[in-house]
């Protein structure tokens, strides 16, 4: 079946999500108890007046029944898109995502303008390194014999041995229950040769530094560590040998409302939620996790599901997908 000129990523808001499902179900010619034997013969569970009432109203169904509504109309090849639209919607991005922009690149270490719109916010980077910790910094660089160049070196030999999502060489095994604390690898469990790191987004549509996936042979600088703030919450903290220590928190305004950018460890508190994170053991494999902000119902995510290199990562609501399970290695040094 193909939708024609439904678009739900054109969906303003949820009323209008809703409508282009109608018309999904219209096209479809089938009755809802059709639909719901289509479901069940499918594997799913959408009983008719399940379905019935998400088309009365104005509000998001839950993504298992988005998804279970789309395939039982014969849409099965567009479950992703209704869904992808779906997570935009309820994470409060009611207008379509616009094109990225021809921006040139921002270099890591000049982007520290303030941000034109909205409350300055404290950032990472917003706070020029030290004269000494710069010529400290480069003067290590060209002896070859800092810290950092061994460490991306005993890294890099690390992650080359990273062919098993749950084993890898030189990094310590784990109970299921909590990850340790310390320095630490956080990786796509689905795709364990990629690390979550600093990045840009790839849309050009914000220009701060960013969580992202990247090979782990190039996720550092900065280093990862996991720093406990209560009973399987930690902050996630990252440390730069020129650009200092940071936390990872979850952006909650416009451009780049839900990324997760790096602030200065002066401004990270327990306090808020959105720079602390639960971990969250998924049960299947040991040292898999779901990596919750706390007090929330959302779950940290990659966006558009994505499998690629330089992936953003991002907070959406929880589907048990496995873009949503994430590997938690300690590593060596704690």
């Amino acid at each position: 079946m193909t939708m024609g000129e439904l678009r739900p990523d054109d969906a303003s808001d949820p009323a209008e999500f809703v409508e282009m499902l109608r018309q999904l179900k219209d096209r479809s010619g089938l009755t809802y108890r059709q639909l719901e034997q289509r479901a069940a013969s499918a594997g799913d569970v959408l009983a008719r007046s399940t379905a019935a009432d998400i088309l009365r109203r104005s509000t998001l169904p839950r993504p298992e029944v988005v998804a279970a509504f789309v395939r039982a109309c014969g849409a099965d090849d567009q479950v992703e898109t209704w869904l992808r639209a779906r997570h935009r919607l309820a994470a409060g991005q009611f207008a379509p995502p616009s094109p990225a922009s021809d921006q040139p690149p921002v270099d890591a270490v000049t982007a520290v303008a303030p941000e034109r719109s909205g409350p300055a916010r404290p950032r990472w980077f917003a706070r020029p390194a030290p004269l000494a910790l710069l010529v400290v910094a480069a003067l290590l660089a060209a002896l070859g014999v800092g810290f950092w160049i061994e460490l991306r070196d005993n890294e890099q030999r690390t992650a080359a041995q990273l062919t098993d999502p749950t084993v890898s060489a030189g990094v310590s095994a784990r109970p299921s229950s909590t990850p340790s604390a310390g320095r630490s690898q956080i990786r796509p469990a689905r795709s364990p040769d990629l690390c979550l790191t600093e990045g840009r987004d790839d849309t050009g549509q914000y220009t701060k530094e960013i969580a992202v996936q990247r090979p782990c042979t190039q996720a550092t600088p900065p280093d990862t560590s996991l720093e406990p703030v209560s009973d399987g919450a930690y902050f996630i903290k990252w440390f730069h040998p020129v650009l200092g220590k940071g936390c990872l928190t979850v952006r909650e305004e416009d451009p780049g409302r839900n990324l997760l950018e790096p602030w200065n460890e002066d401004d990270c508190s327990a306090s808020r939620p959105m720079q602390v994170f639960r971990f969250e053991p998924t049960g299947a494999t040991p040292g898999a996790y779901r990596i919750r902000p706390d007090r929330t119902d959302l779950c940290v995510g990659l966006r558009d599901d994505d499998r690629d290199a330089s992936a953003a990562a991002l907070v959406e609501p929880c589907t048990g997908g496995a873009d949503q399970v994430f590997l938690v290695d300690a590593l060596p040094g704690n």
